[in-house]
């Protein structure tokens, strides 16, 4: 650095790094308060050269101790304490809510969108990756690609695990399928209105198509009253005390249920 000017060089020893060790934030404090304060930083080629030189080892340095910039082994080794230092902050959050905010930081980084600004008192905030090197976010941004693939596949296994839990069918030995016993719940919702009728057809029809096993049409309505909760006491009571079963499935049939059936349970 010959030929330099005094002004120069006096200028360049207060952006030059102490000897003693700093953290990489109180030296982009540093220099970034001696930025606003000494104007001619900017306007002159060698004390901007240094200052940017500066700003992007700390920055680097800084940016690596966030959690969105940490490598892919460092994020799985503090995964489960990011998940719930970000639960605890936050309410009604989850993992999932997690998972998205993070792979919403990666993507910023990916596309270039990341900003870090430095907030000087009695100055105005200093945006620092304007001065970066154009491969300043290059392994960085690598790195967001293969966390952002580890934290998708904590997603699908979220999601299947919320699929398992939810298509548990809870009376295995009455419908044969989770899929049957919610087409179930969605007929009686929907078309049952002569109760003695129309369960009679939904019953023996479930029983002809092999939907339902096999039972006692007694016990079919005790358990549709008790478990299932579909019947009311005064219908109860009038099959109990006045029927003798269910009607048959040609009885019973109609062309209005029939189609009602159809429509629910033979869709894909």
């Amino acid at each position: 650095m010959e030929n330099l000017t005094h002004y120069q060089r006096l200028v360049l020893e207060k952006l030059l790094p102490p000897l003693k060790k700093t953290e990489p934030y109180v030296e982009l404090l540093r220099v970034s308060i001696l930025f606003r304060k000494i104007k001619e930083i900017e306007s002159d080629r060698v004390l901007f050269d240094q200052f940017k030189t500066i700003i992007n080892n700390q920055l680097c340095f800084h940016l690596k101790s966030l959690n969105e910039f940490y490598e892919l082994g460092r994020l799985k080794d503090n995964y489960e304490k990011l998940v719930k230092e970000f639960i605890d902050d936050n309410i009604d959050a989850d993992e999932n809510d997690f998972i998205e905010k993070y792979i919403s930081s990666q993507n910023e980084i990916i596309e270039l969108t990341f900003k870090y600004s430095i907030e000087i008192d009695d100055y105005e905030s200093l945006e620092l990756t304007q001065f970066v090197q154009k491969y300043f976010f290059d392994d960085f941004i690598r790195s967001s690609k293969k966390k952002i693939k580890f934290l998708e596949s904590k997603l699908n296994l979220l999601s299947t695990s919320k699929v398992e839990v939810n298509e548990v069918n809870p009376y295995p030995l009455i419908f044969t399928s989770f899929k049957v016993y919610s087409e179930f719940l969605e007929y009686t919702e929907k078309h049952i209105i002569d109760y003695y009728l129309d369960y009679s057809y939904l019953k023996k029809r479930l029983e002809n198509d092999n939907l339902i096993h096999r039972m006692k049409d007694r016990e079919f309505m005790i358990f549709i009253f008790n478990d299932m909760k579909l019947l009311n006491q005064r219908n109860f009571d009038d099959y109990t005390q006045n029927k003798n079963g269910l009607s048959s499935l040609n009885k019973s049939s109609s062309a209005n249920r029939e189609n009602n059936f159809n429509n629910i349970f033979t869709k894909k």
